[in-house]
């Protein structure tokens, strides 16, 4: 028999076993393990590019997701709520239901790394041809305070490009330290005089509004006449010399309008806190992106990234309003017409930053502005015949994408607050307490161990085989909770919000982990204050209701509390002597909080 078979034999009659067993019951389980099998045949029939752990995982999610309202409807009408409650019960069921099936779809896309076995789109990048040496690149390199030593590297690297028809453009923008940009003017010649022609050009521009953004479109102004392809570098990203040669002849299909590879970092092994943070962010560039844009919904995300200039000219250039001008360049570019592709390959690697209230900075960057995306563009993502087609599922990944942080606010508010209202409907005497089916906890094991399951399976096709290092990754993944929910929110506002950069210094550390984690501090205590507080009412709540109560708050609480925790990290990683290539000049203005502020 084929592999295949075996793999759906064993998790067929695995499952079914595993529940005679819990149970003591087959008769009745049956029917429900036929239509399983039934469906699982089906979809092997339709979906030829999964592979079969990819169809019993959806087959699996699809029957779970039916199973579960099924059961939620009847624990609702057995409830005894009172009226009022139960037309909200059965409202945040509903939406419960349709929130997860649109993300199950979603996932489709995103977990494609995992699940199938053919793709549509190319994965892998072939050799260097040189008969895409006629497209002319302009390379574009922004920075504003960054150290010198840093961004002369970058350049060094760029300069070392196995590809000879490419320019390089470097704009500082706003720093007001001349020992910060006058190093990099000077290399710029330097450079020139190595290569024997003008590749570099510098420019010092104060003032220029539209942060990064600002600076992009004033490079694409400067940029050569016959430049064709536009490529972002950020100050801090050393690319490995095939950037070019090795992408470039995919934009031979006169359809594709950009390239993104991933990001990825250096000078993280040997520090507990980078490590971490490093590992945080690998599972979604290498496992994540490229599911995406097997679907249609490629985006760009700021550095190590090559479009074609008439594309982004007729997009409209990159948008100053948006906190992430990378990824909403990419929904305007789809919009006049043009695809996207993502590798995961690595051509470049840069610098993760340095303290942990910076790496929260970052990430409030990156959560909000996909929220201001989806405020701005949210007509662009309505189904025909209300708008135009975009490629591929471009529209629901967006959505989803962009609503992930305010879909993880509605749940938690809709969960404390179907919580309360029950305390308040028991206290009153307008409910019976709730019994918990035995079954819970059985069910809870099991869902921990396929979540602990596939969680690895992540990390190790992102590089990591190491169980610790798995582990602080997720800290690092949860102690970001408390401001991803805050810049969700901010996202949805009309003020216009700071655009702060990522300082490049080192030595840059907090004087206390509780100075940039005050707020989830605080969360943190109220979540696990209001866990005990379920423990003291299980005389009201009933104790199945109570416990898992309990186990929920408290999983919130260490969600929290892993705010401090990585922050203790990132101080204590930082009282070591410094790594030789992140230097530790600290510039008059680099400590300086950059707020640019500019009109939506």
């Amino acid at each position: 028999m084929s592999e295949e078979v075996h793999e759906f034999l064993g998790a067929s009659f695995g499952a079914l076993f595993a529940t005679a067993l819990v149970t003591w019951q087959i008769g009745s389980v049956i029917p429900i393990f036929l239509a399983a099998i039934t469906l699982v045949a089906i979809a092997r029939y339709y979906l030829v590019r999964f592979s079969m752990p990819g169809i019993l995982w959806l087959t699996g999610a699809g029957l779970g997701s039916v199973m579960t309202s099924l059961w939620g409807t009847l624990f609702i009408l057995e409830a005894g709520l009172p009226p009022l409650l139960m037309v909200l019960a059965f409202a945040a069921l509903g939406l419960t239901l349709f929130a997860f099936l649109a993300n199950l779809i979603a996932s489709v896309a995103r977990e494609a790394v995992l699940t199938h076995e053919r793709w549509r789109l190319p994965v892998a990048i072939p050799s260097s041809d040189p008969a895409a040496a006629h497209l002319k690149v302009s390379l574009h390199l922004a920075c504003y305070a960054e150290p010198p030593e840093i961004v002369i590297e970058t350049m060094n690297r760029l300069a070392a490009q196995d590809y000879d028809n490419f320019e390089v453009l470097v704009c500082d923008n706003n720093t007001k330290d001349e020992a910060l940009w006058r190093p990099l003017e000077a290399h710029c010649a330097r450079l020139n005089a190595k290569l024997g022609k003008e590749c570099f050009r510098f420019f010092h521009v104060d003032p220029l509004p539209g942060a990064k953004a600002g600076a992009l479109n004033f490079l694409l102004e400067q940029t050569a006449s016959d430049a064709q392809i536009i490529g972002v570098i950020d100050a801090d990203y050393y690319s490995r010399n095939d950037f070019l040669s090795r992408l470039l002849p995919f934009f031979a299909d006169p359809k594709l309008g950009y390239i993104q590879t991933p990001h990825d970092y250096r000078d993280y092994e040997g520090n507990d806190y980078l490590s971490a943070c490093y590992w945080e962010y690998m599972p979604v560039n290498k496992v994540d992106y490229p599911g995406v844009s097997e679907y249609g919904g490629a985006f760009t995300i700021g550095t190590m990234c090559l479009m074609r200039k008439d594309a982004l000219v007729k997009a409209g250039g990159w948008a100053e309003w948006c906190l992430t001008e990378d990824s909403e360049v990419s929904v305007r570019l789809r919009k006049v017409g043009y695809e996207g592709l993502y590798f995961g390959e690595t051509f470049g690697r840069g610098l993760i930053p340095e303290t942990f209230d910076d790496y929260k900075k970052q990430r409030f960057r990156w959560t909000a502005g996909p929220v201001q995306q989806l405020r701005r563009h949210w007509r662009l993502f309505l189904p025909a015949p209300f708008a135009a087609p975009l490629p591929g599922w471009t529209k629901l990944l967006e959505v989803v994408r962009c609503l992930a942080p305010l879909q993880t606010l509605a749940a938690l508010v809709v969960s404390v607050g179907g919580m309360l209202a029950m305390v308040v409907g028991l206290a009153i005497g307008a409910m019976e307490p709730v019994k918990v089916p035995s079954i819970a906890g059985l069910l809870m094991l099991i869902g921990a161990a396929t979540w602990w399951v596939r969680l690895v399976h992540r990390y190790r096709l992102s590089g990591c085989y190491d169980t610790g290092a798995m582990v602080w990754g997720e800290i690092a993944r949860a102690s970001l909770s408390y401001v991803v929910l805050v810049a969700g929110i901010a996202g949805l506002s009309n003020r216009p919000l700071a655009w702060r950069r990522t300082p490049k210094f080192a030595g840059l550390a907090d004087e206390s982990p509780f100075a940039a984690t005050r707020p989830e501090t605080i969360a943190g205590c109220a979540s696990l204050a209001v866990a005990v507080l379920c423990l003291f009412a299980i005389g009201l709540l009933g104790t199945g209701v109570a416990l898992l109560s309990f186990i929920g708050f408290v999983s919130l609480a260490l969600r929290f509390f892993c705010a401090p925790l990585m922050a203790a990290t990132a101080i204590r990683a930082s009282r070591p002597a410094p790594r030789p290539s992140r230097p530790r000049y600290i510039p008059r203005d680099a400590r300086v909080a950059v707020s640019r502020v500019w009109e939506s």
